[in-house]
């Protein structure tokens, strides 16, 4: 029996294919030495491709940056968004979305520190700049769901009286920072500290 010839890929495929090994492998070169101290041409080497390829597809660094930001936020964002829509009060939707995401980085470690590298860099680009969208906004714009999240717990009286804005923020700073960093860190205690934080004082426990 002739095996069928394996499916050429279209010149659009082709190009996804080759963003999305640039976009893997800065990510492991991020996680492991920084974004900084990641050439673009060690990118490029390390996904098997000459320099050209990069300069191609991304402008400069903090666009590949940004991409691999998006990439991880793509891949863990389906499963904290089935954790903010699991049955229960807020605080229990809460605490579903603590523990994927933990759940994510334990089992994700490379990306997870990734996305903390291109945070971080990132935002220090942002700092220095003086023009553009400063990354905070687009930090803010990320927690929209955590917003809704904390808005309805408080409309339903589970959660009291607090900026659900800064809430979400914090949140996510602990865990886009400290659990990555600290990749044996207790998911229980995170959410002992959100639940308490958040619930109103008349809300079951």
């Amino acid at each position: 029996m002739i095996d069928s010839p394996t499916p050429r890929l279209t010149r659009r495929e082709s190009q996804e294919l080759t963003r999305r090994r640039l976009i893997e492998s800065a990510a492991t070169l991020f996680a492991d030495h920084g974004v900084r101290s990641t050439s673009l041409i060690a990118v490029a080497e390390n996904a098997g491709f000459s320099r050209g390829a990069v300069h191609g597809n991304f402008s400069d660094k903090d666009e590949l940056a940004a991409a691999v930001v998006q990439f991880v936020v793509e891949d863990l964002g389906p499963e904290l968004v089935r954790a903010l829509n699991s049955p229960g009060s807020a605080n229990d939707r809460l605490a579903a979305y603590v523990s994927t995401h933990i759940d994510y980085c334990r089992r994700e470690p490379t990306r997870a520190a990734a996305i903390i590298a291109a945070v971080g860099y990132l935002s220090r680009a942002a700092a220095a700049a003086s023009h553009g969208q400063p990354y905070g906004q687009r930090s803010a714009d990320s927690v929209a769901d955590l917003v809704t999240l904390f808005e309805d717990g408080q409309r339903r009286g589970e959660m009291r009286d607090f900026d659900p804005i800064t809430m979400a923020l914090s949140l996510r700073s602990v865990l886009d920072t400290a659990v990555p960093a600290h990749p044996r860190i207790e998911a229980d205690e995170i959410i002992a500290l959100f639940d308490h934080a958040t619930r109103a004082e008349e809300a079951p426990q």
